[in-house]
């Protein structure tokens, strides 16, 4: 089904929500918190885009089921009680892989591998390999010199679809570790024409080309690597290699 059309009918459901509330009176609070759920639940199962605005009502909506758990014991409304705490199971559920996921990718950049690694295979563990999570688990690795190990992960996310300079650069680096010029050079090149304006990219495909032999190939990228970074003395000596390499 086209997006639009999905989107139509979920204007169309929140009209009717709006309508029903208004005919029986149910005051603000009450529009406000069928509305959303409306929306949280044609969100999660017509399949569409989960955009940070979903992503915030989904919290917003967490506490809405607390409020609405609490005034639920507060006047013995056990219908409503039971109904919003199962809502909120749903909802925490939903929200689990994300949460995993961010504090696997967060504890990576902290420089904290192992921690990060652990959060990636409770993820994985639980809902399944994912593209995203395995490039964060091979990361991990890679930084952990668990190099076969990554290898395995950063190559079953990129079968599965992901494609970003971070795989890329950490299927690089692994390939370097493991002896694979060739194959890392390769990598290097996917990175750099996803992020083109990446020093390190440069550097590295310069690196791997001198290592390779092919010294012209390789001055091209140092000459594309100056553009960004003039005054960079690593640069200044990988030609000085060539040129002993070449006399």
């Amino acid at each position: 089904m086209d997006k639009k059309i999905k989107y139509f009918i979920l204007l169309i459901l929140l009209i009717a929500n709006l309508c029903y509330q208004c005919t029986y009176n149910f005051g603000l609070w009450n529009i406000f918190v069928s509305s959303l759920v409306i929306i949280i639940l044609f969100y999660q199962f017509a399949i569409l885009d989960l955009n940070k605005v979903y992503k915030f009502l989904h919290y917003i909506m967490i506490v809405v089921c607390f409020i609405e758990i609490y005034i639920g014991l507060k006047n013995d409304d056990w219908i409503l009680t039971y109904g919003f705490f199962g809502f909120l199971l749903f909802l925490l559920w939903v929200c689990l892989e994300p949460t995993l996921n961010s504090l696997a990718s967060f504890f990576l950049r902290q420089d904290h591998f192992s921690i990060a690694l652990k959060f990636a295979n409770i993820s994985i563990f639980i809902f399944g390999k994912k593209s995203y999570i395995l490039a964060i688990k091979g990361s991990a690795l890679n930084m952990l010199n668990r190099y076969d190990e990554a290898l395995v992960c950063l190559e079953e996310s990129q079968e599965l679809g992901y494609n970003h300079h971070f795989l890329y650069s950490n299927l690089g680096y692994c390939c370097i570790y493991l002896e694979d010029y060739e194959k890392a050079l390769e990598y290097f090149k996917l990175a750099s024409e996803i992020n083109p304006n990446e020093f390190a990219y440069l550097y590295n495909i310069s690196q791997l080309l001198i290592q390779l032999e092919k010294y012209d190939e390789a001055l091209s990228y140092i000459n594309k690597a100056f553009e960004l970074n003039e005054n960079n003395e690593l640069l200044s000596e990988l030609i000085e290699v060539i040129n002993n390499k070449s006399d």
